[in-house]
């Protein structure tokens, strides 16, 4: 998956689909939108999860972030296959950014859990 999205305070309405009992990964680049500058995300905590509704605040599964190059913006969110266990449905996924002071809606939407089998 790879868009580019424009923020406000509730941040890009991003739907995900990905198949059931497999690795949900995606990478990211955080930019300012009026010229293309990497924002640096050193200081800066990302947390995403999945939750039953968008207005659940319980957390059924929770992403690993890994800065691949902050000072570039650059990272990756990632649910290893052996922990992607939910039943095919539609779920909420959303994450944020912390800089220290205030969280910061980054994007939400449906998380789509489709059936994968062979």
């Amino acid at each position: 998956m790879s868009a580019q999205v424009l923020l406000d305070d509730s941040g890009a309405q991003v739907n995900w689909t990905v198949r059931e009992n497999t690795t949900w990964t995606d990478d990211f680049t955080a930019t300012l939108t009026a010229t293309g500058a990497a924002i640096d995300i050193t200081n800066i905590t990302i947390t995403a999860e999945v939750t039953a509704a968008p207005t659940s605040d319980t957390a059924l599964k929770t992403f690993t972030v890994t800065k691949t190059n902050s000072a570039a913006g650059q990272f990756t969110i990632r649910i290893d296959e052996t922990l992607t266990t939910l039943t095919p449905g539609t779920y909420f996924w959303a994450m944020q950014w912390n800089d220290g002071t205030n969280d910061v809606a980054l994007c939400a939407g449906l998380f789509v859990v489709q059936d994968w089998t062979l």
